[in-house]
C-alpha cells in the first residue's frame, strides 16, 4: 500500500548519503531475492534505519525501483552516447566502422555485465509491472532516436529509403546480441558471437 507521508528531498550530505544507502541496499536485495520477495521492512533493517525513516525518502517499494531503473537507464545512455559525440568517434565510424562497432557493442556488454543481476530482474518485471515497461520502452525510443540522428548525420547516403526504420533494426539487433552474450549460456564462445554480430552489423551500415 502506498505511504501517504510527505517524501523528503535530501539537501544535506548526511541525508543524501542515506538515500544512496537505501538505493544500494534495495538494489542488492532485489538482485539477491527478487523484487517481489523483498519488503520495505527488510530494506529498512538492512540499511540500519527505521521503516518510518525509509518512508520519508521513498513512499513505497515501487518508487525505489523507479529511481533505480531511471538511474540505470541514464548511466547506460550517457556512457554510450556521450562517447559518440566527439569528432574522434565520428572519424572512427567513417574510417574503421568495424572497430567502431566493436567498441560500441563491447562497451554495452561491459555495462550490462556490471548490472547483470539487476537487468535480469528488470527483464522479468517488464512483463509484470506496466510502469517498468513504460520506462524501458521510453528509454528504447530515446536510444532509437539517438541512433537515427547519428546515422542520418554521418551515413545519410546509405542505400535505404527509410533510415529511421533501419535505426530501429540496428538497435534491436544490438540489444539481442548483447542479451544473448550476457544472459544466455551458449555452445559458441562469446567472442565468436560478438565477431559474427559485428560482421552482420557492418553489412547493414556499409555503403
Amino acid at each position: 500500500m502506498e505511504n501517504k507521508k510527505s517524501v523528503r528531498r535530501p539537501q544535506q550530505k548526511r541525508s543524501i548519503q542515506m538515500k544512496e544507502t537505501i538505493l544500494e541496499v534495495s538494489k542488492s536485495l532485489f538482485c539477491e531475492n527478487g523484487y517481489y520477495n523483498t519488503t520495505t521492512n527488510e530494506i529498512a533493517k538492512t540499511a540500519g534505519i527505521s521503516i518510518g525513516s525509509l518512508y520519508s525518502y521513498f513512499p513505497d517499494k515501487d518508487a525505489i525501483l523507479t529511481e533505480l531503473l531511471e538511474r540505470s537507464n541514464q548511466y547506460h545512455f550517457s556512457n554510450v552516447f556521450e562517447k559518440l559525440r566527439p569528432e574522434s568517434s565520428a572519424q572512427l565510424y567513417l574510417k574503421e566502422p568495424k572497430k567502431w562497432l566493436y567498441d560500441l557493442v563491447n562497451t554495452l556488454i561491459q555495462l550490462h555485465e556490471a548490472e547483470k543481476d539487476f537487468l535480469r530482474e528488470l527483464n522479468v518485471l517488464y512483463f509484470a509491472k506496466p510502469e517498468v515497461k513504460a520506462i524501458k520502452d521510453s528509454q528504447s525510443e530515446k536510444v532509437q532516436m539517438a541512433t537515427y540522428e547519428y546515422i542520418r548525420r554521418y551515413q545519410s547516403e546509405l542505400p535505404y529509403e527509410d533510415l529511421e526504420a533501419v535505426s530501429v533494426v540496428i538497435v534491436d539487433f544490438i540489444t539481442a546480441l548483447v542479451d544473448r552474450i550476457i544472459f544466455k549460456e551458449a555452445r559458441l564462445e562469446k567472442e565468436r558471437l560478438l565477431n559474427a554480430g559485428i560482421e552482420a552489423l557492418y553489412r547493414i551500415i556499409s555503403k
